[in-house]
């Protein structure tokens, strides 16, 4: 199928294509980093959350999907605590109370938001103008 469809050019995919190790790093609170990838009605965020870190519990009107995909962690929601663990997703609704502690390794995980989040895209034009 895919042969029937012309190559996009490197302009082409430079328009549409973001690399995340070529999006600067935004530190979101010590011990954290993540790289933001906006669209027009999402926001991505590729962070990474070092051993014994902690977001304490908080809620914000954005629709989230934690997605771990290294480490393990405990996320608080809506006054429980839930085990995560690679491979594991966690649908937080918006305006839902939510917090995660980790324990003696890194994490990474992949954070989903709708609709976007201006301000983590704030945090990023700011990075972008410190290059």
């Amino acid at each position: 199928m895919s042969a029937e469809y012309p190559l996009a050019s490197p302009e082409e995919r430079a328009d549409r294509i973001v690399t995340v190790k070529d999006v600067p790093a935004v530190n979101l609170r010590p011990g954290t980093h993540t790289h933001i990838v906006a669209g027009e009605n999402m926001t991505l965020s590729f962070i990474t959350l070092d051993a014994h870190v902690h977001f304490p519990v908080h809620s914000h009107p954005h629709e989230e999907m934690i997605i771990v995909l290294q480490g393990e962690l405990d996320a608080i929601l809506a006054g429980r605590k839930y085990r995560l663990t690679a491979g594991d997703v966690l649908p937080v609704a918006g305006g839902v109370e939510h917090g995660v502690c980790l324990f003696d390794t890194q994490c990474v995980l992949i954070e989903v938001f709708s609709p976007a989040r201006e301000d983590f895209e704030a945090k990023l034009q700011q990075a972008m103008d410190a290059r």
